[in-house]
């Protein structure tokens, strides 16, 4: 029922935005359906709150957030040792604009496809928000579909200038980092459209989480169809 869509009086079920995740410890008995969404990665800090309540909103980039560096092919040709400690200056400053961008429409979580170097995780860190870096991009499209929010893969606009639409922000009421298993798991609670959802394995090994994921796979094929054709 999580991930029913309705279209033209008919149900699809889309099985590919329920998210399957394995951890090992515990019994079979002890897997759980999230009541949101749960992402296997953590936050890239440790200075990072392990929980935020509340209103979040959540912005879903497929960005580099690195130190700003010259194109490949550009020359700069400097007469004075001080240009060069300013083009460095001015490299920072616009990593710390487009950071400033990001968190000014209102986001408390960023997670991104790329990574994110310690000069942003600074930024991040000093405003209280949780950065991730390094989701797969099926993870970031399953979160986006949940939260509501969409994939920025740029910032520029027309004009050629950076700005972050707020529109693009998805939204939810609690993320927290909690220890599963061998890992940290980041659950994602109170989302907002919440079309897709994600199911925890639990079991003693590799092999064992590995049949229960296919067992899974089979009686979720198997609820789909019966939503899809409404007969038995």
């Amino acid at each position: 029922v999580r991930v029913r869509l309705e279209k033209d009086g008919r149900f699809k079920c889309p099985i590919g935005n329920i998210h399957i995740l394995k951890s090992h410890g515990q019994s079979a008995l002890d897997s759980e359906l999230v009541d949101g969404f749960a992402l296997n990665c953590t936050r890239a800090s440790a200075a990072m709150p392990t929980q935020i309540n509340g209103d979040i909103k959540v912005a879903l980039l497929d960005i580099n957030l690195q130190k700003h560096k010259m194109q490949m092919g550009v020359q700069v040709v400097v007469t004075d040792t001080k240009q060069v400690e300013e083009i460095r200056q001015r490299e920072m400053d616009i990593t710390k604009e487009k950071i400033q961008r990001i968190l000014d429409a209102g986001a408390k979580v960023v997670l991104t496809t790329k990574g994110i170097d310690d000069l942003c995780l600074k930024y991040f860190v000093e405003a209280g928000a949780i950065a991730v870096r390094r989701v797969t991009k099926e993870d970031i499209k399953r979160i986006a579909k949940a939260t509501g929010g969409q994939v920025v893969s740029t910032m520029a606009d027309m004009e050629g200038e950076e700005v972050f639409d707020p529109e693009c922000l998805g939204a939810c009421t609690e993320v927290s980092e909690e220890r599963v298993g061998d890992g940290n798991l980041l659950y994602f609670r109170g989302c907002k459209v919440g079309s897709a959802c994600t199911v925890v394995l639990r079991g003693a090994n590799e092999f064992m989480l590995d049949e229960m994921d296919r067992a899974l796979h089979d009686s979720l094929c198997v609820i789909k169809r019966i939503i899809e054709s409404n007969s038995l």
